[in-house]
């Protein structure tokens, strides 16, 4: 009897390793098939850090500035491969659909393109006509624009698009990576400005207590729905005419610096020093730049797939890179789509 009873009990012994060995491998398979579903559902996001990525590699955004006569080339190219027209017509409709304004000191057009430092811009401007106030006091420069400065446009009779390439006017204007542009815009238009337009919209279907994501991830759709079409959010390639206006330089905003010093060397500005963007100045304790890590990650794969859509046409004829690249925000000549 007790030989039986030994007998049993190592049966019993081994029929609950067995048991405990198919439920451990049950667990571990639904772990791992819970993980790549988790890998699936939540936004793939390789977001390198500007300041990390600096620190690290020791670069600064100097190193990552494109050549205009480089990326005129390549925007020229995918302009074709888009079927757009590469040459301008008669009519007063090649001009952009954006501010232009005229600087006849210097015998330049400048295209302003928001949310890529046209503030920054048209207070230069202001300086080059001779307005002496400093900066930090220069107020509402978009407003009553047509006072301030030579503004021309597609109705405008004293200059069209001939005079500028018959004058060998130097034309310049700055574009963005959409996604930047995006969450700049968001920062400016509905954080900074809680009883505007736009919180007015989003109000409407989130309450006034929703976090910041929630806002900007109704927003987004807002915007990329078209509910939302201020020239501040369209895509930039169409309005600033990038396949068919004769740019002298197109200056990238992440590259400020070195594109201004291009052209005031081309213009022959000399001793104006152009004023620094809010970050630079203090005004925000954190860049955009900073902060696209913080909007990003917190979208489903869908909402970003939403932003590459609807800028498509930006990223492709501009160059800029997505989030995935590790030249983000850059432009990147060599990438394809």
């Amino acid at each position: 009897m007790p030989r039986l009873c030994s007998t049993s009990l190592i049966r019993i012994a081994i029929l609950i390793i067995l048991i405990s060995c198919i439920l451990l491998y049950h667990y571990s398979d639904s772990t791992s098939l819970n993980e790549s579903l988790r890998s699936i559902q939540d936004p793939v996001v390789r977001f390198l850090d500007y300041n990390e990525y600096v620190k690290q590699e020791k670069l600064s955004s100097s190193d990552f500035v494109v050549d205009t006569r480089d990326l005129l080339s390549y925007i020229h190219r995918q302009c074709e491969l888009h079927e757009q027209p590469l040459s301008y017509d008669k009519t007063r409709k090649a001009m952009p659909d954006a501010i232009t304004i005229h600087i006849p000191e210097y015998n330049i057009v400048y295209v302003s393109n928001p949310k890529t430092g046209s503030t920054s811009f048209k207070k230069f401007v202001l300086r080059l006509q001779g307005d002496m106030t400093p900066y930090e006091e220069m107020e509402h420069v978009h407003r009553g624009q047509k006072d301030k400065y030579q503004v021309i446009n597609k109705y405008s009779k004293n200059m069209t698009i001939n005079d500028i390439v018959d004058k060998e006017m130097y034309v310049v204007g700055f574009v963005r990576n959409p996604i930047t542009r995006l969450i700049s815009g968001f920062r400016n238009k509905v954080l900074r400005t809680e009883g505007g337009e736009y919180n007015k919209k989003i109000y409407q279907i989130l309450p006034e207590t929703a976090t910041d994501i929630e806002r900007f991830k109704v927003f987004l759709e807002l915007v990329t729905s078209g509910v939302i079409s201020d020239h501040h959010f369209t895509p930039q390639w169409k309005k600033m005419r990038v396949c068919s206006f004769p740019y002298s330089l197109l200056g990238q905003t992440e590259t400020t610096r070195d594109s201004i010093e291009t052209m005031m060397r081309e213009t022959g500005i000399v001793g104006v020093e152009f004023p620094g963007s809010r970050s630079e100045r203090g005004e925000d304790s954190r860049s955009t730049l900073d902060e696209v890590g913080d909007f990003m990650n917190p979208l489903s794969s869908d909402e970003i797939d939403s932003i590459y859509e609807f800028y498509k046409m930006d990223f492709e004829i501009l160059g800029y890179t997505k989030l995935d690249n590790p030249m983000f925000p850059y432009i990147d000549l060599n990438q394809s789509f």
